[in-house]
């Protein structure tokens, strides 16, 4: 997409076309692109499952056991052409292959105690449980093969450059034990406790905090049973919920209790002796230890409502919720001093959550043949960090961009915060743009001083007013969390028909779309939007979408509010028309149900982008899954499928 559209699949000699001449661009043509790559090769086998048997013991006492496995493998083999075509040449070709192997199991045993004494009720559980996860991993790769036939990519020194072979192999072990207690007891269906304690233990953690206690409990009063209100004509059920838990995190890569270490060609292999034809192998530390490492807790208070009305036809529930993440498991970075090492993992920082989650359903009919049903989610929330590690107020996101990193996460706001200068319209012509020059006497008393400024390139705010738009105006400029986010499913059926749909939208959250670095701004010489042209600033066109196209403004595409969008949407998810065959049709199926469905039939978004329900972004750091600091970044995402499906359902 971003290739210009005046280079063609291919060039006058029936080879591949790419941005070979200047002024072009760097990027690689797409079709090229999948001829290439169209042996090669992902699979991806896993076999699941569990047995379990259990004993009654007696009519209050029963027993339980479980075991459940998880075998999995993955394999991937790739080609990487030679691309003398492109602008950036590739000139070695090279294959890699990886193969993934895991095996988990984990094993429960439970004890259940359930007795009822007059109008006492008591269900109590007592268990242990033990889990392990092995993986092993194995890579290898090879440059300049003699023949680039599908037969021909192996991995062998006849059959390319022995020299560049690499061959690696890395993997971990996880063990985990756990004991665990519940017990639930409740007063004439009226009055609820629950409690529970576990006592976790895990080998991700230092000889000295593997384990970690885990208790929890809630309370409930059921109001609809209390004698004033019974026989209330509204409310069949009335039930209020406060609950106290908390929990633990160990997800952290294995091994990292200890410092580790590692070296290869072209890192800590050295000809030391000046042969030129042998190397001594050496070795760094690729990664510090830190044998201190425990628990991350999460520490959640909600408080809720349970509400049955109009005989059960009407449900409405509400939890209001306070989530505080106490010794976050972090990988501070390392100053620039202390080496290459990957920064250890340590405890530090908390974080909160606070917010809102409700849902509403009713059912009812419309004469006597038609049923419906609806049932609408909400939820908000507010997050923001509460320290880091005492010393340091903010850090950077995992991901820069050429022209800056745009997330911030800084004491007091959301993570994952949007971060850059303040964009405020356009220079309108000379006048305003000299304003900001020292030339025309800008400074801390007047109009802020700003590199750059001409008539239609974007004007930037002074927020610390210093006189002078630099870094250091730098602030948050929106939040990738969204305000609101709902979904609303709706069903209706008429004798053997039934229809139903699923919306899904969000609101109030922003997106920060990096793909304007080039379709705005030109970053690479490449394709831009069709409406660049037409709706670029002018003299006579002051209010534009875009900047003045100016071949030399550098100063214009600065990380700002400018690649801020709105990224509210609403969704048809899904929509299904079914028809229920009756039996007499087909008298060797018992029942059929024949359905028509479409997914993501449209999306309403003022979101100039491909798709404003963004993927997850897959972003691991040392610490593991950091997605949370990287939420809302359009890097080019490819756009959720629209699907048609004809299907049947039986049983026979």
């Amino acid at each position: 997409m971003l290739l210009q559209p005046i280079i063609p699949v291919h060039d006058i000699g029936g080879y591949f076309a790419s941005g070979k001449a200047p002024g072009l661009g760097n990027q690689s043509n797409p079709l090229a692109y999948a001829w290439w790559r169209k042996d090669d090769r992902s699979t991806n086998d896993r076999l699941f499952g569990n047995v379990f048997g259990g004993l009654d013991l007696n009519k209050r006492l029963g027993f339980k056991s479980r075991l459940g496995f998880n075998l999995a493998q993955s394999a991937f083999s790739g080609f990487t052409p030679t691309t003398p075509e492109n602008h950036e040449v590739n000139s070695t070709n090279q294959i890699t292959e990886n193969n993934r192997q895991s095996t988990d199991w984990d094993w429960s045993n439970t004890l259940t105690y359930v007795a009822t004494f007059d109008r006492h009720n008591i269900n109590v559980l007592v268990g242990q449980a033990a889990y392990q996860g092995t993986t092993r991993f194995m890579t290898g790769s090879i440059n300049g093969l003699l023949s680039t036939a599908v037969d021909s990519r192996y991995i062998q020194d006849a059959l390319a450059s022995a020299a560049s072979k690499n061959v690696s192999s890395s993997g971990s072990l996880a063990k985990g034990l756990s004991v665990f207690g519940k017990a639930d007891y409740n007063f004439a269906s009226r009055y609820y406790l629950s409690l529970t304690v576990r006592r976790d233990g895990s080998s991700r953690f230092g000889p000295t905090h593997q384990w970690g206690t885990f208790p929890a409990f809630s309370v409930g009063w059921r109001l609809s049973q209390e004698p004033f209100l019974a026989g209330n004509p509204f409310f069949s059920n009335i039930m209020l919920r406060v609950g106290y838990g908390v929990t633990g995190n160990q997800q952290i890569p294995s091994g990292r209790i200890v410092s580790q270490f590692g070296g290869g060609t072209g890192d800590t292999f050295y000809d030391i002796g000046g042969t030129g034809t042998t190397i001594v192998p050496g070795f760094r530390q690729t990664a510090l230890g830190n044998a201190d490492l425990k628990w991350e807790e999460n520490k959640s208070v909600n408080v809720g409502v349970d509400l049955d009305f109009l005989e059960g036809r009407g449900n409405f529930t509400a939890d209001l919720y306070r989530r505080t993440t106490d010794n976050l498991l972090f990988d501070p970075p390392n100053p620039a001093t202390a080496g290459l090492a990957a920064p250890a993992i340590v405890n530090i920082g908390k974080m909160k959550n606070t917010g809102i989650d409700f849902a509403f359903s009713y059912r009812g009919t419309l004469g006597e043949a038609t049923f419906w049903s609806m049932t609408f989610t909400g939820s908000h929330y507010k997050n923001y960090i509460v320290q880091i590690d005492g010393s340091h107020d903010f850090f950077y996101g995992p991901i820069a961009t050429r022209f800056g990193n745009q997330i911030i996460n800084q004491v007091g706001s959301p993570i994952g915060s949007f971060y850059g200068l303040v964009a405020d319209g356009y220079f309108r012509d000379a006048a305003d743009a000299n304003a900001h020059l020292p030339v025309g006497g800008c400074g801390p008393n007047t109009t802020p001083c700003q590199d750059g400024a001409a008539p239609g390139r974007i004007r930037f705010k002074d927020v610390n007013g210093d006189g002078l738009i630099s870094l250091a105006d730098r602030t948050i400029i929106g939040s990738p969390h969204p305000d609101f986010t709902g979904g609303l499913d709706l069903s209706l059926r008429r004798g053997a028909w039934d229809l139903s749909i699923t919306l899904f939208g969000t609101h109030g959250n922003k997106i920060f779309d990096v793909q304007k670095e080039f379709y705005v701004f030109d970053e690479f010489n490449n394709n831009v939007r069709k409406d660049l042209l037409t709706d670029s600033w002018t003299p006579t066109h002051q209010n534009a979408k875009y900047p003045i196209l100016d071949a030399n403004d550098s100063f214009s595409s600065q990380i700002s509010s400018y690649y801020l969008e709105d990224g509210s949407y609403l969704r048809l998810r899904t929509l299904q028309i079914g028809y229920t065959v009756p039996p007499a049709w087909i008298r060797w199926i018992p029942a059929a149900r024949v359905y028509l469905q479409a997914e993501n039939l449209f999306t309403i978004t003022g979101y100039p982008g491909l798709d404003p329900a963004l993927p997850a972004a897959n972003v691991n750091g040392p610490a593991g899954d950091i997605r949370d600091q990287y939420r809302g970044v359009d890097r080019g995402s490819y756009p959720a499928n629209r699907t048609i499906t004809v299907g049947i359902s039986t049983t026979f």
